[in-house]
């Protein structure tokens, strides 16, 4: 089971606008859910939750894995585990400084400043997973 947690980008795009953004590439990495923070009510197929605090307690059967320029363990020698419950923050909300201990990655760049959007992390770590479980 593959679960992925994120945070609309309210700021600048609105949740029916931005949910494409994490929905095609999600299906095509073989996501089972999307649960997102705060709840919007958009009513497409993704969960919502009041904060990424309620999504990790509600699947509290996965292994939550922070994705976060500070992440304990760099991407590439990450070992992913089977039933997961990804969670990225936003561009101004880091999950790794604000959430219950978990697991930790990083996603390691030539400036490691941070800058990529949640999604692109999401389409990068589970790239990596797939070509891991491919070896």
């Amino acid at each position: 089971m593959i679960k992925v947690a994120g945070m609309w980008e309210l700021g600048w795009n609105t949740p029916i606008m931005e949910y494409d953004l994490w929905a095609f590439m999600l299906r095509d990495f073989g996501v089972d859910e999307i649960c997102m923070a705060p709840v919007s009510g958009i009513r497409k197929d993704v969960r919502e939750f009041s904060s990424l605090e309620e999504a990790m307690a509600k699947n509290a059967d996965l292994v939550p894995v922070l994705v976060d320029e500070k992440g304990e363990v760099a991407l590439q020698d990450f070992k992913h585990p089977e039933n997961t419950l990804y969670v990225f923050g936003k561009a101004s909300y880091s999950p790794l400084a604000r959430l219950p201990k978990a697991l930790s990655v990083r996603i390691e760049t030539a400036t490691a400043s941070g800058l990529l959007w949640p999604h692109q992390a999401a389409a990068i770590v589970l790239y990596d997973r797939q070509v891991k479980q491919w070896q």
